[in-house]
């Protein structure tokens, strides 16, 4: 008896570390500006100042992601953002969770990247009667990305200033039209503090352990989307798009993938053509394998514990429709939600035409075997 519960003790050291994690809270004033990047945006180029509440926290830790890439801060927070055109943009309030990467940490300084991804809620939008300039966004509900490089003067007393120029944007995807999007340029002056550390036992394991470096895999996605549009003003969305895909990988390092997938899409705008005319919009396809896409492609997935960033370009060997829009990509991010199954959010596009949202679940077929490669 005495045997086994030494065994089961033992056991429990080696599953479980010893690891220190601190809190941290944050709040963050910032002022830019809107970037006109299509025609008949000059008007929305207006200042912005924006607000911003964030906690977040950090493990130190030998285990292997915290270790390679540097101890990553994990994150949530909400933000106010209120546009200088105000009657016709109106305000953006956001929530989102974000990863900060550290590139160079020293004593006093840190230098480092913040990536911010959430929903966001707008109090305006276009309206064909009452707010025809706003052809940026169309839909109170956006995506909201916010991308920062961050310099760090660490503070006595467990404080933080730091100085972040960065990039903002807000888009629905293209679920319905018009849907420019708004893109802003900030610089932003935060202020962080440590509130608390505790230790805490966390698993050794990687759910990557154990099992083989060779994965197949197969996804189902489905949305919608409103590509055509007469004028700024779309016809209303709903229309369905979809992407059929298998595909494997090979797991190189437990940092990275590289693999190829065979890819089925179905998009139905690639039933109409739109003439810039009196004719407008007509339907032009009604088959199914006319507007059925099929493409190979390769491509790697970025790998930190169950999150995947994917990036893949591809090429369609079946296109009836625009055929010499041959070329496609696929960028994005999968979240592991067990060994074997994942959900998927990425950008369909074509060459620098975002066509749709891929949202979907998918499936891993990975044996149990050899470890992947450190």
């Amino acid at each position: 008896m005495k045997r086994l519960i030494l065994a089961i003790i033992l056991l429990s050291v080696c599953c479980c570390i010893s690891a220190q994690r601190t809190h941290s809270l944050e709040a963050k004033l910032y002022g830019g500006r809107i970037v006109p990047h299509r025609s008949g945006m000059d008007a929305l180029a207006q200042p912005l100042f924006a607000g911003e509440f964030n906690y977040y926290f950090s493990t130190l830790s030998d285990n292997y992601y915290d270790v390679k890439y540097h101890f990553p801060k994990h994150g949530f927070g909400m933000n106010y953002n209120y546009m200088g055109n105000h009657k016709v943009l109106g305000s953006a309030f956001a929530a989102y969770s974000f990863l900060d990467f550290s590139f160079l940490d020293k004593q006093w300084f840190d230098l480092g990247l913040r990536v911010n991804a959430g929903l966001a809620l707008l109090t305006r939008k276009f309206d064909k009667e009452t707010n025809p300039q706003n052809i940026a966004v169309c839909t109170n509900l956006c995506f909201y990305f916010n991308l920062s490089f961050n310099a760090i003067f660490r503070l006595p007393s467990d404080f933080e200033l730091k100085l972040s120029p960065g990039f903002q944007h807000y888009s629905n995807g293209a679920v319905k039209k018009p849907n420019l999007g708004l893109n802003c340029l900030f610089v932003s002056l935060a202020l962080s503090k440590d509130i608390c550390s505790k230790e805490f036992t966390r698993e050794l394991k990687d759910y990557q352990d154990g099992l083989s470096p060779h994965e197949a895999w197969i996804m189902g996605t489905c949305s919608t989307a409103d590509e055509y549009s007469v004028g700024y003003e779309g016809r209303g969305g709903g229309f369905i798009c979809s992407t059929v895909a298998t595909g494997y990988t090979y797991q190189y390092c437990k940092l990275g993938k590289v693999g190829a997938s065979f890819d089925m899409f179905y998009n139905e705008n690639n039933k109409y053509y739109y003439f810039d005319d009196e004719r407008g919009l007509f339907l032009l396809y009604d088959k199914f394998s006319d507007i059925l896409k099929l493409g190979i492609s390769l491509g790697h997935q970025l790998v930190y514990r169950r999150f995947e960033l994917i990036t893949y370009y591809g090429f369609h060997f079946y296109n009836k429709v625009w055929t010499y829009k041959r070329f496609y990509f696929r960028v994005g991010a999968r979240y592991y939600l067990t060994d074997y199954m994942f959900i998927n959010l990425s950008l369909k596009a074509n060459g620098f035409k975002a066509q749709f949202i891929e949202s979907g679940i998918g499936f891993s077929c990975r044996r149990w075997g050899k470890k992947g490669k450190d």
